[in-house]
């Protein structure tokens, strides 16, 4: 087995459900084969020529009469098996990946067995793959172990980043784990040893750089997560400053980018921060959003949220959103609001809450009330932002150990209270307008 490294970065997402799904079916007992395997089928795009993101969508177990008996090995397989792990290959045009369980801790490696007889496998499944990539996966009781075959020739790639896309999310990164040793970050060790070395290494993307935007660029420097990707395509106005975090007056006069006073404002508290600036809609540049780990929007309309969200859940991206709003209704004072949300693969969704509907997309005009146009100011914007970004540190680091991913609150910004929403009791658990089969790039079908 040929195993080259860093070239290309791979990005592999997996669903917590399909981690799960695997492991469960892995450990179960067999009247002989000492272990079981299975197959993870993936879709996959190349995001430039030495980058591509795999995103896993289903499982298939191998049936108990398609093995055959050998101690000499752990699991042998019959032909069976792999015929029909070819024949769903085909049927969903997917890639393909041998899996199976190697139950201890720490990263796992391919036995002699391995080495030997699963690169013919996986020239078998390359061979009906159409380009997609295929390969070998071993998990472990906390990592994992890939070989990835991406290209016609025989050669194997390890994934830079597998991660497993759940509540909390768990980083298996292919770089080696060093101990960061920084006063600045000393009073959050609570967050966990592997916390400080995570924000260094994951990505996130930040979608509208207003108001709550431009308090997350800030926080995210304080706690010292180095990679953040910025889009807005808007340029700083008068009516900014009350509530644009870093804004200055002299940046009204050069008509300075709203990206461009995030990177400073965020590389004054984190020099080594490398801050990706997109002067644009995120739709006009989808494989820079594509690549991000986690995504924070702070937008401001219906249809926006439903694009976005749509994007997240079809590359696996936890995406956690936030607005504020200020109504008022005849003589009564305005009352203001907002929400935190989070949309995780395989959860509840906007749609799944109600917070999305038909109806507000069709209108959407609860955009604002009668205050006027666009009502905003600072505070709400950053109690907003400073939830979200608590709620991501969590994500990340699963320093509380909750295991809770239905998040759903609600901002009374009249009494400073945050809350669950109520639809949290009422929704379903489980998500049906994205089904994870429909994880991947859009694919078009002749009819």
């Amino acid at each position: 087995m040929s195993l080259t490294k860093n070239k290309p970065y791979i990005i592999f997402r997996i669903p917590q459900e399909l981690r799960s799904e695997m492991e469960q079916d892995l450990r179960r007992p067999h009247s002989y084969a000492c272990e079981r395997v299975g197959f993870l089928f993936t879709k996959s795009k190349w995001i430039d020529q030495n980058k591509i993101l795999i995103v896993a969508i289903s499982y298939q177990c191998v049936a108990d009469e398609h093995y055959i008996e050998d101690p000499t090995v752990g699991a042998k397989i019959g032909s069976e098996a792999i015929r029909s792990a070819m024949q769903t290959m085909f049927d969903m045009k997917s890639g393909c990946f041998h899996v199976h369980l190697h139950d201890h801790q720490g990263r796992p490696g391919p036995s002699a067995t391995d080495k030997k007889g699963l690169p013919g496998v996986i020239e078998s499944f390359a061979n009906i793959a159409g380009g997609q990539p295929t390969g070998i996966l071993i998990l472990s009781k906390d990592n994992f172990f890939t070989a990835i075959k991406v290209t016609s020739n025989k050669r194997l790639y390890p994934a830079s980043l597998v991660s497993v896309v759940g509540f909390p999310m768990r980083f298996c990164f292919n770089s080696s784990r060093t101990v960061i040793q920084d006063n600045v970050f000393k009073r959050q060790s609570f967050l966990g040893p592997s916390a400080q070395w995570l924000f260094e290494n994951v990505r996130i993307g930040i979608v509208g750089y207003g108001g709550g935007g431009s308090h997350i660029g800030q926080q995210l420097a304080h706690i010292g997560v180095r990679h953040i990707a910025i889009f807005d395509g808007d340029h700083i106005e008068d009516s900014n400053l009350n509530r644009l975090i870093g804004g200055q007056r002299k940046d009204i006069l050069k008509g300075l980018a709203k990206t461009s006073i995030a990177r400073r404002t965020i590389k004054a508290i984190l020099p080594t921060a490398k801050v990706t600036i997109i002067n644009s809609r995120w739709q006009d540049a989808p494989d820079m959003l594509q690549q991000c780990d986690l995504i924070i929007g702070g937008i401001d309309t219906y249809a926006e949220r439903q694009q976005l969200e749509a994007e997240c859940r079809r590359y696996l991206i936890p995406y956690l959103d936030i607005g504020m709003d200020v109504y008022q209704s005849g003589e009564e004072p305005p009352t203001m609001s907002g929400q935190v949300m989070l949309s995780l693969p395989g959860k509840p969704c906007f749609w799944c809450y109600g917070f999305l509907s038909e109806e507000k997309l069709a209108k959407e005009a609860a955009k604002y009330g009668k205050v006027g146009g666009r009502p905003q100011v600072v505070w709400p914007n950053g109690v907003l932002a400073s939830t979200a970004v608590g709620i991501l540190v969590e994500l990340i680091t699963g320093w509380t150990q909750r295991k809770d991913a239905h998040i759903y609150l609600e901002y009374d910004g009249n009494i400073g209270q945050m809350k669950d929403h109520v639809r949290i009791r009422f929704c379903d658990k489980t998500c049906s307008h994205y089904p994870l089969q429909n994880t991947g790039p859009v694919r078009f079908k002749s009819v």
